[in-house]
């Protein structure tokens, strides 16, 4: 569906540049049909006045149709542009450059997280900005966790991680902790 939606897009877009280049190359003719058009309009608005009084209505017509169509150039437009993905630049000694997703960050990030003691699973959320990136992690811990040392060694880990392993600069990092539930206590009796 994607597919045939990007063709129909490109199609709309070729017939209204050729539309505007055609006007543009034959000016008097393009003024002869807007003063057809105008006049045509204007016919039909004292005619729909005459015969009915609820000429309102084909005036509210006419202007759904033209914001249906600007509607219709806006999305247009969305669906034409490329989104690009979020990267990082890396600037080798060499003179060499590198670009690094932040999708790619991020499961680094969340391997590397997951493998320390106590971390349960690991969320890592990687924003670029410019040449630096933004880190948030989100934890989830055993219940028993000392949370200032837990949350100084995760820091400690992503800044090596993102510094020194992948020559990235970082410019914040918040580290969002949950605990895991305490395992339910069983009543002797």
């Amino acid at each position: 569906m994607a597919f045939f939606n990007r063709i129909v897009t490109l199609l709309v877009i070729v017939l209204l540049w050729l539309g505007v280049v055609l006007l543009a190359a034959v000016p008097d003719l393009a003024l002869g049909w807007a003063s057809q058009g105008l006049a045509w309009i204007e016919q039909s608005l004292a005619r729909g006045a005459a015969m009915d009084p609820s000429w309102l209505f084909g005036v509210l017509r006419a202007g759904s149709i033209v914001l249906v169509t600007l509607l219709a150039l806006l999305l247009l437009r969305w669906e034409v542009r490329r989104r690009s993905t979020p990267v990082v630049k890396v600037r080798t000694a060499s003179g060499g450059e590198a670009a690094v997703t932040a999708d790619s960050i991020a499961r680094r990030l969340a391997w590397h997280v997951d493998q320390l003691a106590d971390v349960i699973s690991v969320t890592p959320q990687v924003r670029t900005r410019g040449s630096a990136v933004d880190v948030q992690l989100d934890l989830q811990t055993s219940p028993d966790v000392d949370i200032p040392m837990k949350t100084e060694e995760v820091i400690a880990l992503t800044r090596d991680v993102i510094q020194a392993q992948m020559g990235l600069q970082v410019n914040k990092i918040k580290v969002n902790i949950e605990h895991a539930p305490y395992p339910s206590a069983r009543l002797s009796q």
